[in-house]
């Protein structure tokens, strides 16, 4: 058992509370009730808490009628009382004695999650040969947190707002208007609605340096990013006939514009897992870790979300524990990240399938945008051959709905302002759409959505790409 701690600095506090709870009585209660070491300073500290909470005086007479009220006094006695009473203290410094006790009990909690983690480990690998190497880790993740936290409270300078107006806005784009570092990015639809195949595009084109919505260079082109796709459902065969494609659009973009093919061999990293992962136990997460450490990526494309743990899609606990897990890969390689979900059935009341995504409620709140693809209601004329059969098995035009808009609302209005970006009817090339007020009507504008745009097939195309217009 360790004992890092300061009975000094405890006794301290207690006795400049004794003196001047109103100017010590602050400090007191800015100490988490797990940080003092002594049970008999944690009993008075617990007594001393409740009656400044309650707005009582507070001397030692008061004290001890409280104590035993409480029924306390084999705990906390008179002599006690007076001993911290008389003790040599300065009220003043009762924050340097709080941030003391509070840091020292941080590192002592750590310590000792540390010994109970060696304890459990051990314990598990004997009975199966298995550990919970996830559970251990947030365990320490978290001992770790505190004891930081602490350790920077005796110097800790709260911002003003002054310092915060001061400071310059400043956007990480990895596309302009579109997609900032750091961003998570839900997209929803109908089984067979094409999710896969947009965000495949989307991960093609911004590793080539192209807007994934308009095929246009960004910059000069120059600027690729590094791309991690962890796709959970699709099989090898089927990825590799998407990519296969995108990549001749991307690297024929490219070469219209004069610019080198990308490097695919460094730039976009696939790993294929169609078995799912289960990003609540351990195993998985030093696997994804041991992944984000070897690609370094600008952009992870990961899921879609009921692939990424085995348990119930409504469990509320499941969904926070996989948050957990991808916020923490995401602020740690400093990444934007787009995954994609099934959207439930319910409709709303126009009748419309809603494109928020099935399972927990939480994934209403996590993304900064969520949009659905739903079949659009006008599907124009698309006459009696094969595009009319194929749009009866799946929609060969689809309405793109916010169902989560950016949290800030500037954003937001930037994002529907862009054209979305599909794979035209024969399934060979991107095709660069533009919004109706700039010419090109291949987007039919609707009142209930910003965008339609044509879905992609899931076949691919064995012939090269045409040059792009």
């Amino acid at each position: 058992m360790t004992t890092i701690s300061d009975v000094a600095a405890e006794e301290a506090l207690l006795g400049a509370v004794l003196w001047n709870a109103d100017a010590a009585g602050p400090a007191l209660r800015s100490v988490p009730p797990d940080a003092w070491w002594r049970p008999i300073n944690q009993t008075l500290a617990t007594v001393l808490t409740g009656m400044l909470v309650r707005g009582e005086p507070i001397d030692p007479t008061t004290v001890l009628s409280q104590v035993m009220a409480d029924g306390l006094l084999t705990q906390v006695d008179g002599a006690y009382l007076a001993r911290l009473y008389t003790g040599f203290t300065v009220v003043n410094h009762a924050p340097t004695y709080a941030a003391r006790i509070t840091e020292l009990g941080a590192q002592r909690n750590l310590v000792m999650t540390m010994q109970r983690n060696i304890a459990m480990l051990d314990g598990e690998f004997v009975e199966d040969d298995r550990i919970d190497t996830h559970s251990a880790v947030s365990r320490l993740r978290t001992a770790c947190d505190e004891a930081e936290r602490s350790a920077q409270a005796t110097t800790y300078e709260p911002t003003s707002l002054d310092e915060l107006l001061a400071g310059e806005d400043q956007y990480r784009w990895l596309v302009p208007g579109l997609l900032e570092r750091g961003d998570r990015m839900v997209l929803t639809g109908a089984e067979g609605s094409g999710k896969s195949v947009l965000v495949s595009q989307v991960a093609a084109t911004l590793c080539g340096g192209l807007h994934p919505f308009t095929g246009t260079m960004l910059g000069d082109g120059s600027q690729q990013i590094r791309v991690l796709v962890v796709d959970t459902e699709n099989s090898e065969a089927q990825t590799r006939r998407r990519y296969r494609r995108l990549v001749r659009s991307v690297d024929g973009l490219r070469f219209h514009a004069d610019m080198p093919p990308v490097d695919w061999a460094h730039q976009f990293f696939v790993e294929i897992r169609p078995q799912g992962l289960d990003l609540t136990r351990g195993a998985d997460v030093a696997w994804l870790e041991r992944a984000m450490q070897a690609t370094a990526p600008d952009l992870l494309v990961i899921g879609p979300l009921y692939r990424l743990h085995h348990g119930d899609p409504n469990d509320e606990r499941l969904a926070r524990e996989l948050v957990h897990v991808l916020d923490s890969v995401r602020v740690r390689h400093n990444c934007a990240l787009i995954t994609e979900a099934h959207a439930g059935h319910a409709t709303d009341s126009a009748g419309d399938r809603r494109m928020r995504p099935s399972g927990s409620s939480l994934w209403l709140r996590w993304p900064e945008y969520g949009y659905g693809l739903r079949r659009a209601k006008d599907q124009g004329d698309l006459g009696t051959g094969e595009l009319a059969r194929r749009n009866r098995e799946r929609p060969v035009l689809v309405d793109v709905v916010a169902w989560r808009g950016s949290r800030e609302t500037q954003l937001a209005d930037l994002v529907a302002a862009r054209a979305n970006a599909a794979v035209d009817a024969s399934g060979s090339r991107l095709l660069p759409l533009r919004r109706p007020d700039e010419g090109v009507l291949t987007w039919q504008e609707k009142p209930s959505s910003p965008w339609s745009a044509t879905s992609p097939p899931t076949r691919s195309c064995a012939s090269p790409p045409p040059a792009p217009p």
